[in-house]
């Protein structure tokens, strides 16, 4: 079986699409072939449906759109609109995120059960999918053996939905004080202001702060913690954290998006997670393997284990 992940190349939006690909690889023979797709100038301010009516020709030309691929896994306003044209083509499209145009569009779509968007063709997750649950979490040797316990510390930043102020950031030093006598590995996220991360390294001097050269050893450091604290703001983060089994204390900002709410009370009711503000604690739960579970839906629903069947396929 042939895969085609489309998107615009948004580290959020290809995590997601490349993880549910390598999901389905991990069940089915398949090749993954990962494109990002430009839009024309004139399509890129036009409401979705609209630019959907011009199929690939919203777009600008490009290997995404060469032949026919057995299957298209979109992520993002750009990727869904993509994998819409090429399902037109006659390939199986899947469409990750609220595609902001018609569900019927495609063979699925995959939301976080948060968005509330709902439809005969749409399958909610709990958080978002990610390439985690495949991996072997081993920390490189990039990570200091720092003696144990572990904190492994998720910083995230400002977005359109969630704030992150010098407020905020001082109930995160808060939190991250009652860890006393840990070992803390710190990565930040591509929205850390630069003085959130230089706050943490005064008030942590023996933190490990990843500096961003090389590659991120932020799986090995999942790996490598007892425990990990994650800053509201992001799902993606907190997700991951949650396919480890290890306890995930968050850190309240104060002002997040409804959805970000929802999201954060269905962890909690699981088990999952923790205010960090109740200070240190170690439990255990089901760690969250959302990914897999849609990967064994879309073989189910849309066929696949019959039109590409495997020598040994896994059980849903």
């Amino acid at each position: 079986m042939n895969i085609r992940v489309v998107t615009d190349g948004r580290p959020g939006n290809a995590t997601q699409a490349m993880g549910l690909a390598e999901a389905l690889a991990r069940r089915l023979p398949a090749q993954i072939d990962e494109q990002v797709v430009r839009l024309k100038p004139v399509f890129r301010v036009l409401p979705q449906r609209v630019a959907a009516l011009f199929g690939r020709g919203a777009f600008a030309a490009g290997p995404a759109f060469e032949g026919t691929p057995d299957l298209v896994i979109g992520a993002g306003r750009r990727g869904n609109l993509a994998a819409a044209a090429l399902r037109r083509g006659g390939a199986r499209a899947v469409a990750i995120l609220d595609p902001q145009m018609a569900t019927a569009d495609f063979d699925a779509v995959i939301v976080p059960g948060h968005d509330r968007l709902r439809g005969p063709n749409v399958l909610t997750t709990l958080g978002a999918l990610n390439r985690l649950g495949g991996r072997v979490l081993t920390p490189p040797e990039a990570l200091p053996a720092l003696p144990a316990p572990r904190l492994a510390l998720l910083i995230g930043g400002p977005s359109r939905s969630a704030r992150f102020d010098r407020a905020a950031l001082a109930r995160l030093l808060e939190d991250l004080a009652a860890f006393e006598g840990w070992s803390v590995l710190a990565t930040p996220s591509r929205r850390t202001p630069a003085w959130v991360v230089a706050e943490i390294r005064a008030a942590r001097p023996d933190a490990w702060i990843w500096d961003g050269e090389g590659e991120n050893p932020y799986p090995g450091m999942l790996g490598a913690a007892q425990a990990i604290m994650v800053t509201e703001d992001s799902v993606n983060m907190t997700s991951e954290a949650a396919v480890t089994g290890k306890p995930v204390h968050v850190s309240g900002l104060g002002r997040i998006d409804a959805k970000f709410l929802r999201f954060h009370a269905a962890l909690r009711a699981r088990g999952i997670t923790r205010p960090a503000a109740e200070g240190p604690g170690m439990w255990s739960y089901t760690p969250l393997a959302e990914t897999e579970r849609m990967a064994a839906m879309l073989c189910e629903r849309l066929g696949l284990a019959a039109a590409f069947p495997s020598a040994a396929p896994l059980p849903i």
